[in-house]
């Protein structure tokens, strides 16, 4: 299932550059010699201006992010950062413009974007049309795609995958997977190496027909354009017969590149607003499934408790003494018990996440830490068990008796005391894990209808981007006193902590979805799924990287 984000990307981002003070390390952007997304776009695109009474006037040149002004947030969750409305700067991005992809690296070249998206541009000829062909054959055979001029490729039929699992490309030490003898969950594994802001490899399995993929999905196999491994990818449609006069379209994501709302493919219609990625500048053409039309895409809460490299949670109990004060919404009583069980599940994570900053506390003691970091931890452990006390009243109401934690067995288990493994935990708990549960929230704040609600997860997700950023400071200090044999292990961290959520998120994107849901503030696991690519394509990948950059 595809499912399209609300939330902007650009000003958490800008936030966490910001809380690491390496804003000025990283480029006039604050972005582009780290690696990041630019901070502004790398050109123009044409945007609605409007009168005073919102109707649209014309068009205007504005930018995807702002280089300077104030981010924030209101008391809603909507986003308050203004940004300038023209920018020249340009240079390299981590958005990902697939005409210029190279599939070693996430750098693009600058691509000229003031072409209007709106409709089929082309005035003459039609464009000349190429096969694309499957990589690892030799004679070359067709894929099945075709690819005309430089808008995006198109399924003409149905063609078997010769190589469903392509040789291995992991060259790397001390990664989940070495060989494809070590991918062996499904059928047709192979160890790729990909790159997100830094290298890293992971499992990818791939498939000889569509009957070897999931409903509402297809095999595309591995091939110049198509991706360096054969693999499943949603759509919406097998071929061009499906689709009339139009054609099954696809976007050009190659996996970890891009999130997963734009790794689909779908019929083009007649209101498309762009077939091919460069005039979307640093957003591929994906299909929004929630419009039914090609589009510029726009593209958990708490820190877990770990005991042995797992989440622990207390159990549920009858209790009322852990719910705090807030008006709750009304709901169908369809879906009440499912909210009732789905807020319990996120009140028991925020109750953990207690005893983890708890726990760090010690451990920033332990390591000689400086006193801001342990006061604003102090403060972040109250900010959990208010998030624990509100996300309780949520599941008591819908459920109909008050329910709150049962004793957390695990609680007296200590963690890491020296400093290399202290912060191998925050970077896999807080700059990955929290860092992804600050966006999850703020995406849940979005989504929520009622105004009260909104304001609850506005609250919540304001305070997850805090303690997020605090993770990153403290991994910026903590850097700082390592040495470079240590401070290569922890890039090594990120690599594995990042390949674990991106296959997580793959995992969840097959999951089925609630989207019924939604408009209450859950965020059902296809639309986590989005979430967390995005995530680590736009903020870990880039804050990582930045840091890389700074040692």
């Amino acid at each position: 299932m595809l499912v399209s984000l609300h939330t902007r990307i650009e000003p958490l981002r800008l936030s966490i550059f910001l809380a690491m003070g390496l804003l000025g390390a990283c480029g006039d952007d604050g972005a582009t010699s780290a690696g990041t997304d630019n901070q502004t776009s790398t050109g123009a695109t044409q945007s609605p201006t409007t009168d005073g009474t919102g109707t649209p006037t014309g068009t205007t040149e504005t930018t995807g992010a702002p280089t300077t002004g104030m981010t924030g947030t209101s008391d809603t969750g909507t986003d308050t950062t203004t940004s300038p409305t023209t920018s020249t700067t340009t240079g390299e991005t981590t958005a990902v413009s697939a005409t210029t992809l190279d599939t070693t690296t996430l750098d693009t070249t600058t691509v000229d974007t003031t072409t209007s998206t709106t409709g089929d541009t082309d005035t003459g000829p039609d464009p000349e049309c190429t096969v694309l062909m499957q990589a690892f054959t030799d004679p070359p055979v067709p894929s099945g795609w075709v690819k005309c001029g430089d808008k995006l490729p198109h399924r003409v039929e149905a063609e078997v995958c010769l190589v469903p699992a392509p040789p291995s490309s992991c060259d790397l030490m001390n990664q989940p997977c070495q060989t494809n003898d070590d991918c062996t969950e499904f059928p047709f594994g192979s160890c790729e190496k990909f790159t997100v802001g830094f290298e890293a490899c992971g499992c990818s399995y791939g498939c000889e027909t569509d009957a070897d993929c999931e409903p509402g999905n297809v095999c595309r196999c591995a091939g110049d354009v198509l991706g360096p491994a054969t693999r499943c990818v949603p759509s919406e449609c097998t071929s061009d017969a499906d689709c009339g006069d139009q054609v099954c379209q696809f976007s050009q994501s190659q996996g970890y590149d891009c999130p997963i709302e734009v790794v689909n493919g779908a019929c083009t219609t007649p209101n498309d607003l762009c077939d091919t990625d460069p005039p979307c500048g640093d957003t591929p053409c994906a299909y929004n499934t929630d419009i039914d039309q090609w589009e510029c895409s726009l593209v958990a809460c708490g820190r877990p408790f770990m005991v042995d490299d797992h989440a622990v949670t207390a159990l549920a109990a009858e209790r009322d003494d852990w719910r705090a004060v807030a008006s709750v919404p009304t709901a169908p009583a369809a879906v009440r018990a499912a909210l009732a069980a789905h807020w319990t599940q996120i009140a028991l994570a925020e109750h953990a996440s207690v005893a983890s900053f708890a726990r760090h506390v010690l451990q920033l003691l332990a390591v000689g830490a400086p006193p801001e970091f342990v006061l604003d931890t102090q403060r972040a452990l109250a900010d959990e068990v208010e998030h624990a006390r509100l996300c309780f009243a949520l599941a008591s109401s819908y459920g109909g008796a008050g329910v709150g934690p049962g004793p957390l067995a695990q609680a007296h288990e200590p963690g890491a005391t020296d400093l290399e493994s202290v912060v191998a935990a925050v970077i896999r708990e807080a700059c990955v894990g929290e860092t992804l549960s600050a966006l999850e929230a703020r995406e849940a704040a979005e989504r929520a209808e009622d105004p009260g609600l909104r304001r609850i997860l506005a609250r919540i997700a304001d305070d997850e981007q805090r303690h997020a950023e605090l993770g990153w400071r403290f991994v910026c200090w903590a850097r700082e006193q390592l040495s470079d044999d240590a401070r290569a292990r922890t890039d090594a961290v990120f690599a594995a902590a990042v390949a674990d959520a991106a296959a997580s998120a793959g995992d969840m994107s097959r999951e089925t979805g609630t989207p019924e849901l939604r408009a209450h503030g859950v965020v059902d696991a296809p639309l986590r799924a989005s979430v967390w690519l995005r995530g680590l394509q736009g903020l870990v990948q880039p804050a990582a990287a930045a840091l890389r950059a700074a040692a």
